[in-house]
C-alpha cells in the first residue's frame, strides 16, 4: 500500500508535495523543486510503515558505537581486514569478507566466523576450522 503512495509522489505538483511535507514533518517546506521533496517524503512514508534504520546501525553511523577494529597484522590467527574467505561446501561456493564490523556474508554482518559457518552448514562448527584457518 505504501508503495503505491510513494509512486504517486512523482505525479504530484510542488504545492501538493509541500502539503504532504507538513503532514509528515514538523517543519515548514522551504524548497521549490520536486527533486528535494520526493526522496525525503518517500523515505519518511516507508519509515513509518516499515521502521527506520536499526538502532545498532544508527549508532555506528552517528559514531556513538565503537566498531571492533582488527589491526593490519593478523589478530588471533585471522587474516587482515578486507580479506575474502572462499569455501566450497556441498558443491556450492560461499564467500565471506572480513571487515571492521565483523564478518560479511550474504549481505549481512555476523559477529563470529562460527556463526557464518553455522549459517552455511546448519551445524555448530568452528569457523576457523570450517574455513581452513587452523593453526599453521
Amino acid at each position: 500500500m505504501v508503495e503505491s503512495k510513494v509512486l504517486q509522489l512523482n505525479e504530484m505538483s510542488v504545492n501538493e508535495l509541500k502539503d504532504l511535507w507538513r503532514q509528515y514533518f514538523d517543519s515548514e517546506p522551504i524548497w521549490k523543486t520536486k527533486r528535494y521533496y520526493i526522496p525525503r517524503l518517500a523515505y519518511r512514508m516507508q519509515e513509518l510503515v516499515y521502521g527506520g534504520v536499526p538502532e545498532n546501525i544508527r549508532n555506528i553511523l552517528l559514531g556513538k558505537t565503537v566498531r571492533r577494529e582488527f589491526p593490519d597484522e593478523k589478530m588471533d590467527g585471522l587474516p587482515k581486514v578486507g580479506t575474502r574467505l572462499v569455501k566450497t561446501y556441498r558443491g556450492k561456493e560461499y564467500s565471506v569478507i572480513i571487515s571492521t564490523a565483523g564478518f560479511q556474508f550474504d549481505g549481512k554482518f555476523y559477529k563470529s566466523l562460527s556463526a557464518v559457518a553455522y549459517k552455511i552448514s546448519g551445524k555448530k562448527v568452528s569457523g576457523r576450522f570450517f574455513f581452513g584457518l587452523g593453526d599453521k
